[in-house]
């Protein structure tokens, strides 16, 4: 599976940047995860891609049903899928809310890395902490 994380804003803060690379490491087992800072995120969308887009009016799921659902669009053939968050109002197979509140969009970016990574971990029937 390849996951692509697409940000409209540039991450700046060291401690987003460390949180990333850690995650992508340890994703590293399981899929391979690549992070783009797009101002145009629409021309990063390919076709074959299962588009979910993160906002905070989507559907609200448990970490169990969104291990759930990344097996299923495996399952279903898709073997790449976009996480889009940004203000651009694109067109998404799925739309995920983290939570009803403005989260910041540095720690929105650590929560979905980190919420991928315990989806593989339950998907893995692995345990979560090291």
């Amino acid at each position: 599976m390849k996951i692509r994380i697409i940000n409209t804003e540039k991450i700046k803060e060291k401690y987003v940047k460390d949180a990333v690379r850690e995650y992508t490491k340890r994703l590293s087992a399981y899929c391979k995860v690549e992070y783009v800072e797009s101002k145009n995120p629409s021309k990063e969308i390919t076709d074959k891609s299962y588009v979910i887009k993160i906002d905070r009016h989507g559907e609200q799921l448990s970490s169990e049903q969104l291990a759930e659902k990344v097996a299923d669009i495996g399952l279903s053939g898709n073997s790449h899928i976009t996480i889009f968050l940004g203000e651009d109002d694109i067109e998404a197979d799925y739309v995920l809310s983290i939570s009803r509140m403005e989260i910041d969009i540095n720690i929105l970016l650590i929560i979905i890395y980190e919420q991928i990574y315990r989806a593989y971990r339950i998907i893995n029937n692995a345990p979560y902490h090291k």
